[in-house]
C-alpha cells in the first residue's frame, strides 16, 4: 500500500523502497504460513498442501508447517526439489565439481565423482533433501513421510518464498 509506505517514511525519516513482493494463497487444501527470522531480517512464506480439508486445522500439521518455515529461513534452500533447480545453476555447479576432480581420472570415474558432489549440492540447495535443523539425522522428505503416516495424509510443500533484507530483486 503506497500510503503505508509514505507514512512509514515520514515516521522513520528514512526512504523505504519495496523492491519485490509476492502473494501466496493456498490452493485446494493446506496452509500458507509466514515466519520472520533473525531479528526481522529474513522472512518466509510457504504453501504446504494436504489432501483432506480438516488437516489444516490439525496441530501436528501446523507444527510441521512452522518447522518448515524455520528450515527455509535458517537453511536457505534454492527450491523445493531437484526438478526446480534452474538449469543454469545445475550447469554451473557441475562445471565447478568437474574442476575439483584431480586430472588424469578416467571419464566414467569423473562422472561418478561429479554425480556424488552434485548429490551434496542438492542436499543443501533443495529443501526436501536438506537435513532437518531440529534433527539432522532426518531429511525434510523423511519428516514429511513421518507426518503423512501419523496424519494419514499426502502432504506436499508446494512453494516458498524467502526474502532477506538487503537482497537484490531476482
Amino acid at each position: 500500500a503506497p500510503d503505508a509506505r509514505v507514512a512509514a517514511v515520514q515516521k522513520i525519516g528514512e526512504n523505504i523502497r519495496v523492491r519485490r513482493f509476492e502473494r501466496i494463497e493456498v490452493t485446494d487444501n493446506g496452509l500458507v504460513a509466514a515466519y520472520i527470522h533473525t531479528g526481522g531480517k529474513v522472512g518466509v512464506l510457504v504453501e504446504v498442501g494436504a489432501q483432506k480439508p480438516d488437516t489444516a486445522s490439525n496441530e501436528d500439521f501446523k507444527q510441521l508447517v512452522r518447522d518448515i518455515t524455520l528450515q527455509i529461513a535458517a537453511a536457505n534452500p534454492v527450491c523445493v526439489g531437484r526438478e526446480q533447480v534452474p538449469a543454469e545453476l545445475v550447469d554451473r555447479e557441475r562445471a565447478i565439481c568437474r574442476e575439483q576432480v584431480p586430472p588424469g581420472k578416467p571419464e566414467n570415474i569423473v562422472e561418478k565423482i561429479v554425480d556424488g558432489k552434485m548429490g551434496k549440492f542438492y542436499g543443501t540447495a533443495c529443501l526436501l533433501e536438506q537435513a532437518f535443523i531440529k534433527n539432522p539425522d532426518q531429511t525434510i522428505t523423511q519428516l514429511i513421510e513421518e507426518k503423512n503416516k501419523v496424519l494419514g495424509e499426502q502432504i506436499k510443500i508446494r512453494r516458498f518464498i524467502r526474502y532477506k533484507v538487503g537482497d537484490e530483486a531476482a
